[in-house]
């Protein structure tokens, strides 16, 4: 079956947009810093934040998921009629609060900061997702859509079950803190595909 898909194709059958491929690009260093991080991160709440239980952790995450959905409802309502060079900026705006999230975690121990770095946590993806998302449909090639999304899906997927992997090694070895770093330089590198293709 995948001898079939590959043998007898001509190379433009291969090629996809070029800001499809940073797309996929990007959201694999997003999502793979992503899962540094999040299937860990009660652990790290349990034991590191003062005060801090596994109740926290599940009222802390579902924080994130609601300030998400407002942010991404209004700025989804915002970027009609906007360009495209205006969606690359809400996306890089999006990224870097993400990763200035992450930091937060590093740094800051208490309940508040972090309820606070879960918000800023629903704001960067809340305010990246429906810019990076709309700039990736309006950009897939005719006809090719289904594949270029199983290639975003593949590709992402093996980043996000290699992190998860690492991340518990990078946690168990070297500490929450460091993993933290790592993660947030990780998700701010998912801006270099984007800068790459604007050039």
């Amino acid at each position: 079956m995948l001898k079939e898909q590959f043998i007898g194709r001509n190379p433009s059958h291969f090629k996809i947009n070029p800001l499809v491929e940073a797309f996929i690009l990007s959201e694999t260093f997003l999502w793979s810093a992503w899962y540094f991080v999040i299937p860990i991160l009660a652990i790290f709440v349990v034991k590191n934040v003062k005060g801090g239980d596994i109740q926290v952790a599940a009222l802390a995450f579902s924080f994130y998921l609601f300030v998400r959905i407002v942010f991404e409802i209004i700025i989804g309502r915002y970027l009609v009629k906007k360009t495209e060079q205006y969606s690359f900026i809400v996306t890089f705006t999006g990224i870097v609060l993400l990763s200035a999230s992450y930091l937060g975690f590093a740094f800051f121990h208490s309940i508040l900061s972090l309820f606070l770095s879960y918000a800023i946590m629903g704001i960067g993806l809340g305010i990246a997702s429906p810019a990076k998302n709309a700039l990736f449909v309006t950009h897939l090639d005719k006809n090719k859509e289904p594949s270029e999304w199983s290639i975003y899906d593949a590709v992402t997927f093996i980043g996000m079950a290699f992190s998860t992997a690492l991340g518990g090694f990078i946690a168990a070895q070297y500490g929450f803190e460091f993993l933290f770093i790592f993660a947030s330089i990780l998700s701010l590198f998912s801006i270099i595909p984007y800068l790459l293709y604007t050039r």
